[in-house]
């Protein structure tokens, strides 16, 4: 293996740890996409925190433009190196080839990310009405979002998105009660979100 590719499997094999796991219940429907609260790209890093103190935290870039017709997430090393885009449409979830190994070797599954982003970013109405015929429900108050599936907590999310400033530097942190870990979405710059262009 070369060296350029060592940092990229180190990655890739420790959030084949963290992700595995927290795919107990199944995947949780997914709200509309004309639903979410803003239409733009963002730029955030997403770091993926064990329980187990023993374990490594990891750490992606996420490129993620969110639009009335799909979620698109460039998924990138903190080096630079595209690992893959997520892409959430009319046609489904889906992962688009990056430098990567093949999609079957990522360690989460394009449902499995897009409905945890959803949860995070999405509004309370549209969870709801996205749970509405399912065993999924969503509790939240002021100062937390709670993703229950069948009476058993999945996932809290604080804070919620109704306690956010849209143009707020603060980081949004999702415990996975089923996985054991926690992801921590923050602003890659502490002062401003970065504007990218497709």
């Amino acid at each position: 293996m070369s060296l350029p590719r060592l940092p990229l499997a180190l990655a890739l094999c420790g959030l084949m740890l963290l992700g595995g796991c927290s795919l107990t219940p199944p995947i949780a429907p997914h709200p509309a996409l004309d639903q979410t609260e803003r239409s733009e790209t963002l730029t955030r890093r997403l770091t993926f925190i064990p329980d187990d103190k023993d374990d490594s935290t990891q750490t992606l870039i996420a490129v993620l433009r969110l639009a009335s017709d799909e979620l698109r997430v460039v998924l990138t090393t903190p080096y630079g190196q595209r690992l893959t885009t997520l892409v959430r449409d009319a046609s489904g979830s889906r992962f688009e080839q990056g430098d990567a190994p093949r999609e079957e070797a990522l360690p989460f599954s394009p449902d499995w990310l897009a409905t945890r982003l959803e949860w995070s970013l999405w509004p309370r109405a549209a969870l709801e009405e996205a749970f509405s015929d399912s065993q999924w429900t969503l509790d939240e108050d002021r100062q937390q979002r709670l993703i229950v599936y069948r009476g058993e907590r999945v996932a809290r999310i604080t804070p919620p998105p109704s306690q956010r400033d849209i143009n707020s530097d603060s980081d949004v942190v999702l415990e996975d009660f089923q996985g054991d870990y926690r992801l921590r979405i923050a602003p890659l710059d502490s002062s401003t979100d970065h504007e990218a262009s497709r």
